[in-house]
């Protein structure tokens, strides 16, 4: 029996098509995703056999790739040199958004400046000679190449403590911790600082390869960007690999998971995307490079930054595309009343499983038919009699295996228990011995749970309806579904009546599944499913899903109480009101009325020290926008005066500084305007688009959020209106910097959501996070006046408080504040949410 499988493993291992890789530096999580794409079977499954060719100091990656000695390599932004002096590239992806290089010294050496470099020991390879970030930096602060000694690279910290070198080329994500565990603080120069942001890791190739194997390029680059996504969402799980395998350096395990947690703050770009180049962005380097005389020659951007391997399509092998010409139609049976997930409505599929089949219908290019049922037993029993070839959306089990193949997971399924109003919250479901619990009919919840709990008593039902049903009817206790689908419905439907009583342990994994007698197709699936990125699947989700999860009481009862007792207490507050009205005399009026004017004036101010505050938050993000023009402007000018004195000036030298000179005041220009707008003061109201408004917001504090890793998850209907936008402006930039200040050092995915919808006559904007809420205690004094739960020296305490007043004096709605619970992508999270209510007003 040993020998056939060795056969077969053999034969397997022919079909793969060879490839290599040439790395830049040493082993460690630098190139995770590379390693994970070769140990998961990225590659293998893309029929790649990918070699990772190690480096060593006398390595030049870009050798060995216009050598073929490797078909890809990785490198640094000199790449960009390179190809203006003909060498025969094209770059596909970078793995750092921002790079880590860095000049490393130790803090006790008495080193305090980068002037201090001169006549010091540079312990640097010779690859790294050349990069351009490192000269750069040196170029910028009139310091010669030649004022320094470089000595050979040893990639051993230890040479910096027995003073061997001065400095050394090093990565801020790696050595500075390994120096840090060994004892000593680090003196850190990072061309960031200096105003030279540039990409880092750029994976790349020779046209001549890229042109003469596309599909190959595509499937190598996407397989390398899926080990990438791997590693960061698995960080512990890859470190550990790479401790135990690919650790020449002899690295503790902390310190590769300090690596990557650092990492990750460089690697993602606005969109949470892993390997994303832009044309604007390699401008402004040629730019830089340009002006530092390190670049002589123009390129065409267009020619150096290779797309076809980030096209639409899906790299079919010939098998699958002969089978999709053949099959003609795929057939589709779904859960026909599934919602948010799927539903038949009026002969149509609805719901996010037909998001996902839409976009799959057009990478594939083919005609998905629906056949129509009337419940999902029905739809499964089709599937067995091979009467459908595909089920959108469904959980695997042992069952279902023997007549169908199914994809990886793309939606995870959270069970939970809904049950009466009045029922208790339960911690331990095990407790619920004697109770009935409902369970959709041929759902997989049934076969998972009894197999898990073979104690409790699960009784079929037909659906969730029926379900809900039978609980009023006390004819069951509770019904188990998923959160997603059990909330939605709740929310929609049966407010008041059913609510959510136990979170179960189990989380059910969602895929594609097809005919197994057709595995092909399974293939197929697989690979356009693969090309449906993060942000698709986030629009998906977000367009259909806003559930909010209530863990122990129903507030229903509780608020209509309260809106009572408040109700008596404003009509009580009237009256007496009116009673004082009536005894007051002129000199008490006039005094009111001053006393109103001296308000106004303390308010007017106030708004003014909150708009101050808001100053400071701006002006971090436009100097970290103005750092690389205003570096680009300040060497092309130093490269003018001194080309004077020397008499080496020409006229296209001076042009090609000016036009350098020009191009960064315009960018500076930019930057301001947003600036100067938002400090103008709004006299009229005028009529403004909230989609409009809230961008503008998100952009004035991009750069911060950008650097605490914070995704903004954007729904918003665009709606126009008359208001006051820079007010408006004020109130939403007051609320999201408290989002991120009580996000710093939270969950690893920091989230802020942001929706907007027209409710009535009413603009409602909500604000919601996953810090983990306001204390209870002091929730209702955040409004406050000088209220604050900050430091002393980092809050004032007037945010919150002039942004209600903002809204609810000057703009004429209302602004509240609560915490609460909610699912995200199928997590659930706690947080604050902050709700403006805005009257729409026309011009």
């Amino acid at each position: 029996m040993l020998l056939p499988l060795l056969i077969l493993s053999s034969l397997c291992a022919q079909n793969l098509q060879k490839t290599s890789v040439q790395l830049m530096w040493l082993d460690q999580f630098e190139f995770a995703g590379f390693y994970v794409a070769k140990e998961k079977g990225f590659y293998e499954k893309v029929g790649l056999d990918v070699e990772l060719k190690k480096y060593n100091a006398s390595t030049n990656v870009l050798n060995e790739v216009l050598e073929k000695k490797a078909d890809f390599g990785v490198n640094s932004t000199s790449l960009i040199i390179e190809k203006s002096n003909g060498k025969d590239i094209v770059i596909l992806g970078s793995v750092f958004q921002s790079s880590p290089l860095i000049l490393l010294a130790l803090k006790n050496s008495q080193i305090k400046s980068l002037q201090d470099i001169k006549n010091k020991k540079v312990m640097i390879t010779q690859e790294q000679y050349e990069f351009a970030s490192l000269q750069s930096m040196l170029i910028s602060e009139n310091i010669s190449l030649k004022d320094i000694k470089f000595i050979e690279h040893t990639f051993k910290v230890d040479n910096l403590i027995d003073n061997i070198t001065d400095f050394m080329i090093a990565y801020s994500t790696n050595e500075p911790y390994i120096l840090k565990e060994k004892g000593y603080e680090s003196k850190i120069f990072h061309p960031k600082d200096y105003g030279f942001d540039f990409y880092e890791e750029i994976i790349f190739t020779s046209k001549e390869f890229a042109n003469n194997n596309p599909k190959l390029v595509k499937d190598f680059y996407d397989a390398t960007i899926k080990g990438w996504n791997y590693a960061f969402e698995n960080i512990e799980e890859v470190a550990q690999l790479i401790y135990e395998k690919y650790n020449p350096q002899n690295k503790s395990l902390d310190s590769l998971i300090f690596e990557a947690n650092e990492m990750k703050k460089l690697v993602y770009d606005e969109n949470k995307q892993i390997g994303t180049i832009t044309k604007e962005r390699i401008n402004l380097i040629i730019n830089t490079y340009k002006v530092l005389g390190l670049m002589k020659n123009s390129i065409d951007i267009d020619d150096l930054i290779y797309t076809k391997h980030l096209s639409n399509s899906i790299s079919l092998s010939k098998e699958e595309e002969f089978y999709l010409e053949n099959k003609k139609e795929i057939k589709m049976c779904i859960d026909p009343n599934w919602m948010p997930f799927e539903k038949i409505e009026n002969n149509t599929h609805i719901g996010i499983s037909a998001d996902y089949i839409n976009i799959i219908k057009n990478k594939l290019n083919i005609p998905i038919t629906l056949i129509s049922t009337k419940t999902w037993s029905e739809s499964l029993t089709n599937a067995q009699k091979r009467l459908c070839d595909i089920i959108p959306l469904i959980v695997k089990t042992k069952k279902r295996d023997n007549y169908l193949n199914f994809t990886s997971s793309y939606i995870k399924l959270p069970l939970v228990m809904a049950g009466g109003i009045e029922a208790p919250f339960i911690e331990d479901i095990n407790q619920l011995k004697d109770e009935k619990i409902g369970v959709s009919k041929d759902y997989a919840f049934e076969e998972i749970l009894k197999a898990k709990y073979p104690h409790l008593n699960f009784v079929q039902v037909e659906n969730m309806k029926d379900g809900f049903e039978q609980i009023q009817k006390g004819k069951i206790f509770g019904f188990v579904g998923n959160l997603t689908t059990v909330g939605s419905s709740i929310q929609k439907d049966y407010i008041g009546q059913i609510k959510i009583i136990a979170k179960l342990d189990e989380t059910l994994e969602a895929r594609i599944s097809t005919r197994n007698d057709e595995p092909i197709l399974n293939s197929i699936l697989q690979k356009a499913l693969d090309s449906i990125d993060l942000k698709q699947r986030e629009e998906i989700y977000n367009k259909w899903v806003y559930v909010n999860y209530q863990k122990e009481i129903s507030y229903v009862f509780f608020n209509k109480i309260f809106a009572a007792i408040i109700l008596i207490i404003i009509i009580l507050i009237l009256i007496y009101r009116q009673y004082l009205l009536k005894k007051m005399n002129k000199q008490l009026f006039e005094r009111i009325e001053i006393e109103m004017k001296r308000n106004e004036e303390k308010n007017r101010i106030s708004i003014q020290q909150s708009r101050m505050a808001s100053m400071g938050e701006m002006l971090e993000n436009i100097a970290h926008q103005w750092r690389q023009p205003l570096s680009t402007i300040s060497v092309a000018a130093s490269g003018i005066e001194v080309k004077k004195e020397l008499n080496i000036l020409n006229d296209e030298d001076l042009n090609d500084s000016l036009r350098h000179i020009k191009n960064a005041t315009q960018y500076l220009s930019n930057t301001i305007e947003d600036f100067r707008n938002f400090f103008s003061k709004d006299k009229v109201s005028s009529n403004i688009k909230i989609r409009t408004t809230i961008n503008k917001t998100i952009d004035l504090v991009s750069s911060t959020f950008a650097k605490e890793e914070i995704t903004v998850v954007r729904n918003i209907q665009n709606i126009s209106f008359s208001s006051f936008e820079n007010e408006l402006i004020q109130v939403l930039m007051n609320i999201l910097i408290n989002a991120k200040d009580a996000l710093e050092n939270k969950p690893s995915q920091k989230l802020i959501i942001i929706k907007v919808k027209q409710l009535n006559e009413n603009l409602v904007i909500t604000i919601k996070d996953n810090a983990g809420g306001i204390d209870e205690e002091i929730i209702d004094k955040i409004f406050e006046p000088y209220f604050t739960t900050k430091h002393q020296f980092n809050g004032t305490g007037i945010g919150l408080y002039m942004s209600k007043l903002i809204v609810e004096k000057h703009l004429d709605g209302k602004l509240s504040a609560k915490n609460i619970s909610f699912e995200f992508n199928n997590t659930l999270y706690k947080g604050a949410l902050f709700k403006i209510v805005l009257p729409l007003k026309n011009l």
